[in-house]
């Protein structure tokens, strides 16, 4: 069966995304923290210069990531700037990949990057993650705001945490603290209307959200 076109959308540049990357049969993802380190490092790694963060969120068995692809311009820029392209980068340069290929690119090395290490750390073989990757592209501002919303508090519906804000492994204590974080923490905090009005949204919304789950992950 093909697989969906909403739930496999078509990236374009300068527009907002939600990503699930799910594990084969419920595998763990993670075994310990230092693999959810390793995860969010790498993540930054293959993100830098494609695509802005918004939120995340490390599960057992998927992650779920908001991001905004970068423009085209903003790309080329940053392949500019690199000494190592890879062959789809060297493609995307000389205008013979178009933009879906090249983000999609991005996500599917990291994966594969991911899968390698975890497989070598915890002597493991296998696939780990499921292919195509899921990513729904967001709707209007509603959809972006409840989105938000639903990753930070996802621990809630997978029984992890009933409290979401102390979950370590998502981004919600990186965008109300000061801390360094690659995450566009302002742009967060100024689409809800600041610090105190997203942490009350989250704490209002979170439970209706979760009775009306979106994306089914």
């Amino acid at each position: 069966m093909p697989p969906s076109k909403q739930l496999h959308a078509t990236f374009e540049e300068s527009a907002f995304y939600h990503i699930i990357c799910k594990s084969i049969d419920g595998k763990k993802l993670f075994l310990n923290d230092d693999n959810r380190h390793y995860f969010l490092k790498r993540y930054l790694e293959f993100s830098t210069g494609f695509v802005e963060s918004y939120a995340f969120c490390l599960l057992n068995n998927h992650v779920h990531l908001l991001i905004k692809t970068k423009s085209e311009s903003e790309i080329i820029a940053h392949l500019n700037q690199t000494e190592i392209h890879t062959a789809t980068h060297k493609r995307f340069l000389n205008k013979s990949c178009g933009f879906h290929e090249l983000i999609e690119q991005q996500f599917n090395r990291l994966f594969i990057a991911y899968s390698l290490s975890f497989n070598k750390m915890n002597n493991i073989k296998g696939h780990l993650f499921n292919r195509p990757f899921k990513r729904i592209a967001i709707r209007d501002n509603a959809h972006f705001t409840q989105l938000l919303v639903y990753i930070h508090a996802n621990t809630m519906k997978h029984g992890i945490l009933k409290d979401f804000t102390n979950y370590r492994w998502s981004s919600y204590r990186a965008i109300i603290t000061d801390r360094p974080t690659h995450i566009e923490r302002q742009q967060v905090l100024d689409w809800f209307g600041g610090r105190e009005r997203f942490i009350v949204s989250h704490k209002e919304m979170a439970d209706f959200y979760y009775t009306h789950p979106m994306g089914g992950e």
